[in-house]
């Protein structure tokens, strides 16, 4: 095989490396191998491996740092890798481990902070964590928890309210959090979920509607879930399901016709739910299942024909084949 032929085999499988005769491993043929498949400088063996390879490597995918020898492990690698991946971290000899080189690191993926030993997380490397990655406040610990770091952690990802102290989930954060993430209601205590508050949620993720308080679940706010999301009918009370809050979640999903009661199954809402999902058909009432609706269903999803009534069939398969003649 020519070099050619080899290199668009490493380019499909790495591992065809070390199928590669000696005679063509030069510098040249290794330097392309790690251009075509970040991952070939696994199989390479040490004496093959220069710092321009490995920093080809590093450039594709931090992690590859693994693979170099520890006696090309300079500082400048070490920030490569760790600036194109933060968890190559791990792969960084203690002694170029600087507080540089975490920030770095950090920035790139705030889940590092897990891997930092607690003596070295800092309020400064906390906050670059925090704002690359909100839920790493996870990892941060309580004596740094500030209001300021945990602001710049949900503004980030909501869902870090999780880990944000009890005294300092105030009403400004929470709504700061269920701004982001509307799912981080969940973690606001009760006492702060307000009207406002849990309009805002709702807002960001219908599906929120299901930690908002019955007391203020009201038709605007439950139509304002559904509008976000069609799934969040299904926390809407039985009582505030009226026809056109089920039309709008209908309108998002279809097959969602099986949360709407029965008697608000009308014609617009069962038409509105076939036309986005014609599987949709087999939760209209059979008394609806017109041959207009049924061809609808199935013009949508053609699979929506098993639930079409069997008087019926002949004559919505008729309008297809006439739909597709006109369409021609």
């Amino acid at each position: 095989m020519s070099m050619e032929l080899w290199l668009k085999a490493i380019a499909k499988c790495s591992e065809s490396y070390e199928l590669v005769p000696e005679s063509l491993k030069d510098e040249d043929f290794c330097f392309a191998a790690v251009h075509k498949n970040r991952n070939t400088i696994r199989y390479m063996p040490e004496s093959q491996k220069t710092e321009l390879i490995c920093f080809t490597a590093i450039l594709k995918n931090g992690i590859a740092l693994r693979y170099v020898p520890e006696h090309l492990k300079s500082t400048f690698l070490c920030f490569a890798a760790v600036q194109q991946n933060g968890c190559a971290l791990r792969y960084v000899p203690r002694s170029l481990r600087s507080e540089t080189m975490y920030l770095a690191a950090l920035k790139q993926n705030g889940k590092v902070l897990r891997y930092l030993p607690n003596v070295l997380r800092t309020e400064a490397l906390c906050m670059a964590a925090v704002r690359q990655i909100g839920s790493s406040l996870e990892y941060v610990p309580d004596s740094l928890k500030t209001e300021a770091l945990c602001f710049a952690a949900v503004q980030t990802n909501g869902s870090a309210l999780k880990y944000v102290p009890e005294a300092l989930r105030t009403e400004a954060l929470c709504f700061a959090a269920v701004q982001t993430n509307g799912s981080a209601l969940k973690y606001v205590p009760e006492a702060l979920r307000t009207e406002a508050l849990c309009f805002a949620a709702v807002q960001t993720n219908g599906s929120a509607l299901e930690h908002v308080p019955e007391v203020l679940q009201t038709e605007a706010l439950c139509l304002a879930a559904v509008q976000e999301i069609g799934y969040a009918l299904k926390y809407v009370p039985e009582a505030l399901r009226t026809e056109a809050l089920c039309l709008a979640a209908v309108q998002e999903s279809g097959f969602l016709l099986g949360y709407v009661p029965e008697a608000l199954r009308t014609e617009a809402v069962c038409l509105a739910a076939v036309q986005e999902h014609g599987y949709a058909l087999g939760d209209v009432p059979k008394a609806l299942r017109t041959e207009e609706l049924c061809l609808a269903a199935v013009k949508q999803n053609s699979g929506a024909l098993s639930d079409v009534p069997e008087g019926l069939i002949k004559k919505v398969k008729a309008a297809l084949k006439k739909g597709d003649s006109n369409g021609a």
